[in-house]
């Protein structure tokens, strides 16, 4: 088993704090770079139809709807 470093723990605890909170938007805007890299990766056509079912907060969900100009039936 292994053990986390004092640093990571230190992020591990504060995470949760803002997770508990229910501050999404203090938390993604560091999510959203690496979701945007993500996107970028996909190569997504204008105005394609995607689907995110109980993929977590809307981490990739959101900025992919932006990404895309989607309509949000």
């Amino acid at each position: 088993m292994s053990t986390m470093t004092p640093e990571m723990e230190s992020l591990k605890v504060r995470l949760k704090a803002i997770w508990m909170a229910g501050d999404y938007g203090h938390f993604a805007k560091y999510l959203e770079p690496g979701a945007l890299a993500f996107l970028e990766r996909l190569s997504i056509a204008p105005g394609a139809r995607m689907l995110d079912v109980g993929c977590g907060a809307g981490q990739i969900a959101i900025p992919a709807a932006r990404w895309c100009s989607c309509d949000r039936r």
